[in-house]
């Protein structure tokens, strides 16, 4: 959904079980030669309530359509980014956490993750 300020609004949602680590957001900003392309920033505009997440620079696979020039980076790990939560030890709920993305040409986008954390089994996180 764009928004009358410009900015992108995605909203998904994730579950996890217990303090399990998983991933809530990934993705890579790359040119058609699989390199990185400058100027991207992602960071956290809302940190979660019950736990904590973290933004790793990492490679990633990319998903790009067979149309899209950069469809060739496709089999392979890119330079990219893993967003990683992990709830607080013993809780269970909703969490929610918000991310902001921007590219060096001014596009925003916010993306709002809510987080269903279950119950963890005897044991596990």
């Amino acid at each position: 959904i764009q928004t009358s300020d410009g900015v992108q609004k995605v909203s998904i949602s994730k579950a996890a079980v217990g303090s399990s680590r998983i991933v809530i957001w990934g993705g890579a900003a790359i040119d058609p030669d699989c390199s990185p392309h400058p100027g991207t920033t992602l960071r956290v505009v809302t940190p979660p309530t019950h736990g904590e997440v973290k933004v790793v620079e990492e490679p990633v696979y990319v998903a790009f359509p067979p149309s899209n020039p950069r469809a060739a980076c496709n089999s392979k790990k890119v330079p990219g980014r893993h967003v990683y939560y992990t709830a607080s030890p013993g809780y269970w709920g909703h969490d929610r956490v918000v991310l902001e993305g921007a590219s060096e040409d001014g596009h925003v986008r916010h993306v709002t993750i809510d987080v269903n954390v279950l119950k963890g089994s005897a044991g596990a996180g």
